[in-house]
């Protein structure tokens, strides 16, 4: 019985070191291993739930090269190239991903989990633009975030539960120039997308 006692102590604290680092995709695994284990039961995995049914979404529409959708440390992580949402220059959302936006909204809702928040960021690429609508880049990179966040709402999220951040230029995935100094079509285009993150709400 003390050996056993002791042997329990040990992978309590072996636990414990494992999630000194927050991963929520890490905490659902090992709850549901802890579930399974003792009590025989399935345990509450939100973000593995809404992530199925988002891939199961994109694969039926065939967006995988425009969509991805990767657990993080506190949920999940959605990114959408800035050309399967928009028109160059514009921030209404494509009339053909408004059911992809709904879908995501019912997935969120039918997890049956409270404590998220979700973050939408709009990214655009290094070149300015000035027109009679946008000032700047900073502009039309809230003005997408803002619709998306929009969209959302209307789908069914709650309002008190978004957020719309304007990102422009300022945070790119790769490089805009080549080493020459030109524009690298390639990158800016990667560039130009909207991040939007589904996550745990640390009070």
């Amino acid at each position: 019985t003390y050996a056993d006692s002791i042997t329990l102590l040990m992978a309590f604290f072996v636990l414990l070191l494992s999630v000194s680092t927050i991963d929520q995709s890490k905490v659902e695994k090992m709850s549901s291993g802890i579930d399974d284990v003792f009590a025989k039961t399935e345990s509450e995995q939100p973000f593995s739930s809404m992530q199925e049914k988002l891939n199961d979404v994109v694969e039926a529409e065939q967006l995988q090269d425009k969509i991805s959708i990767t657990p993080d440390p506190l949920g999940l992580h959605l990114r959408f190239s800035s050309q399967v949402l928009f028109e160059v220059g514009n921030a209404n959302i494509k009339s053909a991903m408004i059911p992809i936006i709904k879908h995501i909204a019912q997935a969120i809702n039918e997890a049956n989990y409270d404590d998220y928040i979700i973050k939408v960021e709009g990214h655009t690429d290094n070149i300015p633009i000035k027109t009679k609508k946008y000032d700047s880049n900073w502009e039309l990179s809230a003005h997408r975030a803002t619709n998306v966040v929009k969209s959302l709402i209307k789908a069914g999220v709650q309002q008190q539960k978004v957020r719309a951040i304007a990102i422009a230029d300022s945070h790119p995935l790769v490089p805009n120039y080549k080493r020459d100094g030109s524009y690298n079509k390639e990158n800016q285009a990667k560039n130009r997308r909207i991040e939007v993150y589904i996550h745990r709400n640390f009070k």
